[in-house]
């Protein structure tokens, strides 16, 4: 590959689609300069504790033991690995489409390949950011067991919200569910067997977490909730957030089209409402967020931008 700022395309994002575009990119001998934000490749995968199974030809025991073949597959390829370096916009211009780094020098380029996926939703509430990791948590799966046999509390109406609890429980927690919402996303499947467990309380909807403290003299936080228009409070040993993900990607002017649900809008050929900018992986919304389709994604992307450039 050449200088980063002498190369045709910048691909941003190392996760699965990111990585399958690389690949395709070497194959089709496009110039490219790769970027993550910590310059790591796996995305998003360090952070999935259930088994990856529904891939063909391998099966992994969690999303870090994908991301760490992927990042074994590119140390070994011909092609150099992702830099680390975060964009912070993207400006279509008459020179082409201008990117600014946060800490780099800004660079121009033909076409841009955004494959930066999507990260856990948070609620957004005070005291959220500073009690992640030590009594706000995101995942059941890597912290179940750290709070096991002790009060916790859960947010979110989808499988993860509904399996989640079910997790906890296991472990002998008791359970405090929190739902915002009467409409239930999960599947009857986890929703059936939460409404009937008996360590498993279902506060009255809607209960809205307002707020998060360290709770005063002891390990853990106190939750201030709003139960039905009434302001309460909730004392537990963590909070698990499990609220969904939602789409990762920089500022883009003129500003790109989006899907109802946030996501970038793409049309069959990946490409966005901004003439060069293409998107492909989960950042775009796929029906079916797997491994998979994510690395088909990033393929077809890369295809479709090295014809736009006379590679193929």
């Amino acid at each position: 590959m050449t200088n980063p700022g002498e190369s045709d395309v910048l691909l941003v994002g190392a996760g699965p689609a990111g990585v399958s575009a690389a690949q395709w990119f070497h194959t089709y001998d496009v110039d490219v300069d790769w970027v993550s934000r910590d310059g790591r490749v796996g995305g998003i995968l360090p952070r999935v504790q259930n088994p990856i199974e529904n891939y063909p030809g391998a099966n992994f025991a969690d999303g870090a033991e994908l991301a760490d073949a992927l990042a074994d597959q590119v140390d070994e390829a011909p092609y150099s690995s992702p830099r680390a370096a975060a964009v912070r916009a993207i400006q279509r211009t008459d020179r082409g489409l201008d990117v600014e780094f946060e800490d780099d020098v800004p660079r121009v380029y033909r076409r841009i390949l955004l494959a930066t996926g999507t990260r856990f939703r948070r609620l957004g509430v005070p005291g959220e950011e500073a009690g992640l990791g030590e009594y706000v948590s995101q995942s059941t799966s890597a912290d179940a067991e750290r709070f096991a046999g002790r009060e916790v509390a859960i947010v979110g109406g989808g499988d993860a919200g509904f399996e989640g609890a079910l997790q906890l429980a296991e472990t002998g927690s008791s359970v405090h569910m929190l739902l915002r919402s009467e409409t239930h996303r999960a599947r009857p499947q986890f929703v059936e067997p939460v409404e009937s467990h008996p360590e498993i309380r279902i506060h009255p909807i809607p209960t809205v977490v307002r707020s998060i403290q360290p709770a005063s003299g002891r390990q853990g936080c106190r939750l201030e909730i709003e139960i039905q228009g009434e302001a309460s409070h909730l004392d537990v040993a963590c909070l698990f957030v499990r609220i969904g993900v939602e789409p990762v990607y920089p500022p883009c002017y003129p500003n790109i089209q989006t899907t109802d649900a946030g996501y970038i809008d793409v049309d069959d050929d990946h490409r966005t409402s901004v003439e060069g900018l293409f998107a492909a992986g989960e950042v775009v919304g796929p029906r079916l967020p797997a491994v998979s389709t994510a690395v088909g994604d990033g393929a077809d992307a890369a295809h479709v931008i090295a014809d736009s450039l006379g590679h193929l």
